[in-house]
């Protein structure tokens, strides 16, 4: 009677917990995998023990024993394959151990399977066929099997997946253990089935353990099943016994009393009560299961919500700290929560808890934690774990923005003593971001409130430093143009010496010279020129830095200018093969009143330029002279290597130089562009420029026929107080 009951209690339980999983979530896998496994297993235990106390027909109990067991591997099989992970990623996985457990459950009702039964003592012993291998191999594959997928999946599974996997392997370990040993290896080794009647009681122990992590790890989330299925029962429970009771007691006293009509009306009326009182009963019933299964509960958005509101709302971080605590507390049901902020060389603690032997956790201990989120759970030993256990921490989460290493969340046990969920964690990811930035921000406010208490006197100090800095600056810039005045006006004596005797060597006023010597000498002569306008170049530029830059005034003949000029280049171009044309104007252009030697600079400089920045072999240079529109129009252009874009804007300001240029050509100075802006816009033109990078560049200006004013006073003193405008390119 003992047995028999508990047999009831297997079959009852093992159907209950099938259905109850995949009613949850009948389209996972492991769901409808784990309910039929428990459907076999409440089979193999009916059936088994059927074979021992129902004699007459115990050879078709014991093979569908066989057939239930068989048929209870392959789902075994399948669910420990897909819970809560894919182990073996193969798609006919799940086909080949349904096939292979169909063929062999079959296989279990042919003859040579099973030759026939023995009864002895009210125990039947099986007599096995030459197919019984068959099932021996199988079940042997199975072990194997199930063996190496409990270990990866063992490997596999991290977090609160790792417990609910541990209490569900457990049960599902002991269970075939023991039932292997009672209804496979004692038969085998015995020949006798005596203990076989107790192999389906070791299902309890499977049943415990999924129970006990459904319940305590939400296992399958069947919490929220059980509070949907509770609440249900409860309310039509309730309607069913208490409107039962009020029907059969009404009919009882008044019914037999009206007639047809009447009663009919009555249970209309009964009817419509029910329908109308059982929304109003299912939720009383959703709030006291609620109570019971989620005593935890809350709902994240909302959480998420409230700290959202603090942080937007509050600078100050003490304020910050205490009420994001008290948030995290009061809702997850925390039992402590510290927040823990680094300081210069220390540590700030909002609630001064976590302490063991009132020393609390360490800068040091802290570092061990790493800056990622760590749940003491999913941790299966090692130092992190160890300082956890230490101070009482549950969870560890790291503080920081994407420039600043904050601090730490740290918080206690939950009071339903349950770990922490994946919500709960995804949870926490969440607030830990926003606090983070919201305590960097008040981070930085506070330093801004302390910085404003000594700012006037730093703003004094680095006004009087940069007062000091500044004078010292006039004086190195005064030094400088006093040098550069003297070393050019020192340069300028002897190169003059030099460049006249070679010029004399050049004439042949030494005598004749040969042709050697008069390349040479050629050579000479035009480094001495290049030299002399270099100096010309840096009196100019100190003069106009000093106010003392102005202009001699007379009517001048550009065309002649420009053909002097290019004489002088002539002899260099043929060096360097290089091919200088110049187009004159077609009619005779009218003097001009400019100051020439200035303007010969200009001239000279943008030829110089063109010639150094054409090509090495096929270079040519082309200057022309036109009037158009009551201007003289004065263009070079090249086919050099051009100016970048990006250099464009700043390439007629002092000392600046392209790239470029500075690779062809390392011992410029940047000093003659700047010069022929100013030159030309002090005499009232304008700067003409075109250029592409590689293909080659235009310069030149235009400077109006009428020429600057007569009155060389009237323009030296407008040049003395003029503040130069951006050059105009055209």
């Amino acid at each position: 009677m003992v047995l028999l009951l508990s047999i009831i209690v297997v079959v009852i339980t093992n159907i209950f917990l099938g259905v109850f999983v995949y009613i949850n979530n009948p389209k996972k896998i492991p769901n409808r995998a784990f309910a039929l496994m428990c459907l076999g297993l409440s089979l193999w235990a009916f059936f088994n023990y059927l074979a021992d106390y129902q004699l007459s027909n115990t050879l078709l109990w014991t093979r569908l024993t066989f057939f239930a067991i068989s048929y209870s591997f392959g789902f075994l099989l399948i669910f420990l394959n897909n819970f809560p992970k894919r182990v073996i990623d193969y798609k006919y996985f799940n086909y080949i151990a349904i096939f292979t457990s169909t063929v062999v459950g079959i296989l279990t009702f042919s003859s040579n399977f099973i030759k026939g039964i023995k009864i002895e003592s009210q125990t039947s012993n099986v007599e096995t066929g030459s197919l019984y291998i068959v099932f021996l191999i199988y079940f042997l594959a199975f072990f194997l099997f199930f063996i190496y997928l409990l270990i990866r999946g063992w490997r596999m599974n991290r977090g609160i997946d790792h417990s609910r996997y541990s209490y569900l392997m457990i049960g599902i370990v002991s269970m075939a253990v023991l039932a292997s040993i009672t209804n496979l290896v004692l038969p085998l080794i015995t020949g006798q089935n005596e203990y076989a009647k107790y192999g389906t009681l070791f299902t309890l122990i499977f049943v415990g353990f999924t129970s006990y992590a459904m319940v305590k790890h939400s296992l399958f989330d069947i919490r929220s099943a059980a509070v949907r299925y509770l609440t249900y029962i409860l309310s039509m429970g309730t309607i069913g016994v208490v409107y039962g009771f009020t029907a059969y007691r009404f009919a009882t006293i008044f019914i037999n009393n009206l007639s047809p009509t009447q009663q009919q009306a009555f249970y209309v009326v009964l009817t419509v009560i029910v329908a109308f009182t059982f929304a109003p009963l299912r939720r009383f019933f959703e709030k006291i299961t609620n109570k019971i299964f989620y005593r935890d509960h809350y709902e994240p958005e909302d959480l998420i919500n409230e700290i959202g509101r603090v942080l937007a709302s509050e600078i100050d971080l003490n304020k910050i700290n205490s009420k994001v605590i008290n948030l995290i507390t009061s809702k997850i049901k925390i039992d402590e929560t510290e927040l823990v902020i680094f300081g210069h060389k220390q540590l700030f603690y909002e609630n001064n808890v976590f302490k063991n032997n009132n020393d609390r956790i360490s800068l040091k201990e802290l570092s061990k934690l790493g800056r990622a989120v760590v749940i003491r759970d999913n941790l299966l030993a090692g130092t992190r774990k160890e300082i956890l256990l230490k101070y009482g921490i549950s969870a560890a989460f790291a503080l920081h923005t994407s420039e600043k290493f904050i601090g730490y969340l740290l918080l206690g046990n939950k009071k339903s003593g349950d770990i922490y969920s994946d919500v709960d964690i995804k949870t926490l990811k969440i607030i830990s971001n926003e606090v983070s930035i919201a305590i960097a921000n008040a981070l930085s406010y506070k330093e801004i409130q302390m910085f404003n208490t000594t700012l006037a006197d730093r703003v004094r100090q680095r006004t009087n430093q940069l007062k000091n800095a500044n004078a010292q600056l006039k004086d190195l810039d005064r030094a400088k143009d006093e040098f550069i005045s003297m070393a050019s006006h020192q340069l300028r004596t002897p190169l003059t010496t030099v460049k006249g005797y070679i010029s004399m060597l050049d004439d042949g006023d030494f005598g004749r010279l040969t042709k050697e010597q008069k390349e040479k000498i050629e050579i000479a002569l035009n480094g001495s020129n290049r030299m002399a306008r270099l100096i010309d170049d840096l009196l100019n530029v100190s003069r106009m830095d000093a106010n003392r830059f102005f202009l001699d005034i007379a009517d001048v003949d550009l065309n002649i200018v420009i053909e002097e000029e290019l004489a002088q280049l002539q002899s260099w171009s043929k060096q360097d093969n290089l091919k200088l044309s110049y187009s004159g104007p077609k009619n005779k252009i009218p003097t001009i009143r400019l100051d020439e030697n200035k303007t010969r600079q200009v001239v000279m400089n943008l030829i110089d330029n063109a010639m150094h920045y054409s090509k090495p072999t096929g270079g040519w240079v082309k200057v022309s002279l036109d009037i158009k529109g009551g201007y003289a129009v004065f263009k070079v252009e090249d086919n050099g290597i051009g100016v970048p874009t990006a250099a464009q804007p700043k390439l007629f300001t002092k000392m600046f130089r392209a790239e470029n240029a500075k690779n062809v050509r390392p011992d410029g100075t940047g000093l003659g562009l700047y010069l022929v802006r100013r030159i030309v816009e002090e005499q009232g033109g304008e700067i003409i420029f075109e250029s592409h990078e590689n293909k080659g560049s235009i310069f030149g200006f235009r400077l109006p026929i009428s020429g600057v004013p007569k009155s060389v006073e009237e323009v030296n003193a407008k040049i003395g107080k003029k503040v130069l405008s951006r050059p105009r390119y055209s």
